[in-house]
């Protein structure tokens, strides 16, 4: 059973994900972060040591849930193909997972990160890992199986799905057309079929 202590972390963590996702590292601050909260300073750095950790477990917080949400939604499923099919799905409807959360972790810590916080850099780039690896292992059963057959090695083919998927994301935030989004996932569809 998790202590007071676990449970005000936890309750702090939920609060604040949403700000560091939607505002950055930077331009989060401690101000924001006591009025999410409604706790003191004192509070929110006697369960966190600095800003920092913070927003590492605010990121890991969110990370989590996008890959539970992905596990779900394949392990929904039996055949390879459809395993595939339900993962770039999932992202058709991405916004319903990404808009109470202040957009998509990966594309806003990734960039907020990239030039300022190598922990918070290092931990999206090892959610992007994560989801590789997710699709390379549906892709190898596939494979095994003789139910798949992709001309190129499983790992090569997961980077190019979770690219054209990231990449897809992005445009679709930056312009508010969520076509390049369900149109990217339409393509895969169709590229995972043949």
């Amino acid at each position: 059973m998790p202590t007071k202590a676990d449970r005000t972390k936890q309750f702090i963590i939920e609060k604040v994900a949403p700000l560091f996702n939607k505002h950055g590292y930077a331009a989060t601050s401690l101000f924001h972060i006591t009025e999410a909260t409604g706790l003191t300073k004192g509070a929110i750095y006697g369960n966190f040591t600095n800003k920092e950790s913070l927003a590492l477990a605010a990121y890991q917080y969110n990370s989590h849930n996008l890959i539970l949400q992905l596990e779900k939604v394949i392990q929904s499923k039996t055949h390879p193909l459809e395993k595939l099919s339900a993962f770039t799905n999932f992202y058709k409807n991405y916004r319903q997972f990404t808009t109470p959360i202040g957009g998509c972790p990966i594309l806003n810590i990734g960039v907020d990160a990239l030039e300022n916080n190598n922990a918070l850099s290092d931990a999206v780039k090892e959610t992007i890992k994560s989801l590789e690896k997710m699709v390379t292992k549906v892709l190898t059963n596939g494979i095994d199986n003789e139910i798949i057959h992709v001309r190129v090695l499983p790992a090569q083919f997961s980077k190019q799905l979770i690219t054209m998927l990231q990449g897809a994301v992005s445009m679709s935030s930056i312009t508010g057309d969520y076509k390049y989004l369900t149109n990217t996932v339409m393509y895969l569809d169709q590229l995972i079929r043949n």
